[in-house]
């Protein structure tokens, strides 16, 4: 056993809590002890960098003489460990006020300075959807949206285009119930990045964390016209309380959420609330961004 991989298995140790016993144990066959060093953290801690250490290991074990194919099943499932970490830590980032950027509803504002006033109004998470533009422009925008999010710590979510998230390194990809299937977006994007789905009740909510995503929008939940949606039937603020009641997902209420409700489904139990035309479509976007956040902060 190369002495530079029992090094680097026993830093990845470091990064391993001391409760996933079967992780260090298997960890430990690699390198031939059951005596691997106690993490000094109950809680993963710097996923990425034990990643960097797990790509370090296989690329050892890779060098070698046909490899190991047992060391590399354990280092993969490893990795796949510290990968989850990271989009648990994303699935945080989805609470508070969540904006959908469109170029068709903008009210005539660029998508970048539409983008920047709701983040200085306190928006913590922006989607970029975008029907309109070919995938050149549209990617540089998401480029320059995510980089916005970056600077003002929020999360950023591209709608539908799975190739694009990827590429832009969006924080979560979002899917319709009839756009590409949740286990095949997850062969493109990176183990890291998180997928959203939208559900209209109980029963595809709970098919949404059946397929494995990060979070469940659920709508509508008030009746609205806004992005071709007035055919959906309003389930009421009720069905925030429903759906979470038999998840740990983050839920995203959507639909009809004005001001004058937004209070109400608040109360309900939702974990971020996604506003379109209150925001996108005012006057003074920015404003409107900190009136919102300014009543979710009150009634959170």
């Amino acid at each position: 056993m190369p002495e530079l991989l029992v090094s680097i298995c026993q830093e990845i140790s470091d990064f391993i809590p001391n409760n996933e016993k079967d992780l260090k144990t298997e960890l430990g066959f690699i390198v031939g002890t059951s005596k691997l060093s106690k993490s000094s953290t109950s809680v993963p801690e710097k996923p990425e960098k034990a990643l960097n250490l797990c790509a370090a290991a296989l690329a050892i074990i890779g060098i070698g003489d046909g490899g190991n194919k047992k060391a590399k099943e354990i280092l993969l499932k490893i990795e796949s460990y510290f990968f989850l970490q990271i989009r648990l830590s994303i699935r945080n980032k989805m609470d508070g006020i969540y904006i959908i950027v469109d170029p068709e509803a903008t009210n005539n504002i660029d998508v970048y300075d539409m983008t920047k006033s709701s983040l200085e109004g306190g928006v913590k998470v922006v989607q970029y959807r975008d029907k309109l533009n070919d995938r050149a422009p549209f990617l540089e925008n998401c480029y320059k949206i995510k980089e916005l999010c970056d600077q003002y710590n929020a999360a950023f979510v591209v709608n539908d285009a799975v190739d694009i998230a990827r590429l832009s390194g969006a924080d979560f990809l979002h899917v319709g119930q009839s756009d590409m299937p949740v286990e095949e977006a997850r062969r493109i994007l990176k183990p890291s990045q998180c997928i959203g789905r939208s559900n209209g009740g109980v029963s595809e909510s709970t098919e949404s964390e059946e397929f494995g995503v990060d979070y469940l929008a659920v709508g509508a939940i008030y009746a609205t016209s806004t992005m071709g949606k007035s055919a959906r039937s309003p389930l009421g603020p009720s069905m925030i309380t429903e759906v979470k009641s038999q998840t740990g997902l983050p839920i995203v209420a959507i639909g009809g959420i004005t001001i004058e409700n937004l209070p109400d489904v608040i109360q309900a139990g939702a974990d971020s609330v996604c506003m379109v035309s209150a925001i996108t479509m005012s006057e003074d976007p920015e404003a409107a961004a900190r009136q919102l956040v300014n009543i979710w902060d009150r009634y959170r």
